[in-house]
């Protein structure tokens, strides 16, 4: 029995002593990973290593990207931290796995710079930039990132789900886009009306949105992989006429408008599709000024389906009808309120196709919660338009919202 026993401590021994020589061979690289397999491999290295691991989603044509790989990353502080710590650079736009990644951390916008300190903290989200006020020093920016490898929750923190589990009542599960509508029990479920209702509370109640007369907007439209820094101006009036202004390549000069009784739209493209009545009534919804306080009049037919989830924020999803007999689904996150993402389908040279909204970047103005960024997903492009200066009660002209001669 005694020799039994020592052969099994031995055995132990030797099980210990490989063990820490094959941990041993992995060694920290100071170079960048890349994408999906990157990404794997960083995950790897961090469990064996026990380092903080930094994922940096970026995309080719963004400029704060460019800012953040020219001005902070080579400065000697960034550059300090970043040895001790694994690293993956990692462009949604490359494919499908590096989006579901993207989509785990909540990715909204770029860059999206994180810190995980081990594998079972929470993402800290890091940012140089400021929406007012100076911007970080690469000095400051080192620093807050080295603040974030040492204190779980520092920074921006939000769940990643790295192995998603999948609904146990698969049987009662569907499929809408990439998200799963989850059912409720009854004792659980919300009314349509308590989901709109908790939406218009949200933006600021319907008195405050009711006050605005009119808006008028600026921004920049940039098309993912395409082009950037097209031009957006945006204009309403109530009680309903509108009108957007889009000029970027290689789209062009684009104008969509209601005057209150007809919605045109014209553009510079000799060879551009003109809208059919229907598709210019939806038009017509889109625009108003005070849409988001009349979907119940713009969509008669409304359901709840369940709940889902957009990114890692849980939502209830409805699925509205439109006046014009178009089905559309509607994500509203349950905590906040707020629409997180519109799927609707759109035309396009080959037939309708889906297209899907996300509203993200949600900033109040006088009293009323406006999103500052909206990106929109169709048929393979992704179109980024994001608000600059928004004005409310300024005096327009109606003449302002009529059709312009061809």
């Amino acid at each position: 029995m005694k020799n039994i026993i020592r052969f099994l401590v031995l055995l132990a021994f030797l099980a210990c002593s490989y063990s820490v020589q094959s941990s041993s061979t992995t060694q920290l690289e100071d170079r960048w990973l890349r994408d999906a397999p990157g990404y794997e491999r960083a995950l790897q290295v961090q469990r064996e290593l026990g380092i903080p691991l930094v994922v940096y989603f970026y995309a080719d044509w963004c400029p704060y990207c460019r800012d953040l790989d020219s001005q902070y990353l080579p400065a000697a502080p960034v550059q300090q931290f970043l040895k001790g710590v694994v690293k993956v650079r990692i462009n949604p736009e490359h494919g499908r796995p590096e989006r579901e990644i993207a989509n785990q951390y909540g990715v909204t916008g770029y860059p999206s710079f994180f810190v995980i300190r081990k594998p079972s903290s929470l993402p800290a989200k890091i940012s140089p930039f400021r929406r007012s006020g100076v911007n970080l020093t690469p000095a400051e920016f080192a620093s807050a990132c080295a603040r974030g490898t040492k204190a779980s929750g520092f920074g921006s923190p939000i769940r990643v789900s790295r192995n998603p589990v999948p609904p146990a009542n698969t049987k009662a599960t569907a499929r809408v886009s990439a998200t799963t509508i989850v059912p409720v029990s009854n004792a659980d479920l919300p009314t349509t009306n308590d989901v709109l209702n908790k939406y218009v509370q949200a933006l600021g109640g319907r008195d405050a949105v009711a006050r605005v007369t009119s808006r008028v907007t600026k921004g920049r439209l940039d098309i993912a992989g395409v082009s950037f820094g097209g031009k957006l101006e945006t204009y309403a009036k109530a009680p309903n006429m509108a009108l957007t202004v889009m000029t970027a390549e290689p789209i062009g000069v684009l104008k969509r408008g209601f005057d209150g009784r007809t919605a045109w739209s014209r553009s510079d493209q000799k060879d551009a599709r003109q809208p059919s009545p229907k598709e210019l009534a939806e038009l017509a919804d889109d625009l108003q000024l005070y849409r988001d306080i009349k979907l119940r009049e713009i969509y008669p037919r409304m359901r709840f389906l369940g709940k889902g989830n957009v990114g890692t924020r849980e939502v209830h999803i409805l699925e509205a009808t439109s006046r014009s007999g178009s089905t559309e689904k509607l994500y509203f996150e349950v905590d906040s309120g707020l629409l997180l993402r519109r799927d609707t389908m759109r035309p396009s040279s080959h037939g309708p196709v889906q297209a899907e909204f996300y509203f993200s970047d949600w900033r109040d103005v006088d009293g009323i919660k406006i999103p500052f960024k909206t990106t929109e997903r169709m048929a393979g492009t992704t179109y980024i338009f994001t608000l600059e200066e928004v004005r409310h009660n300024l005096q327009l002209d109606d003449e302002v919202f009529r059709a312009p001669s061809r």
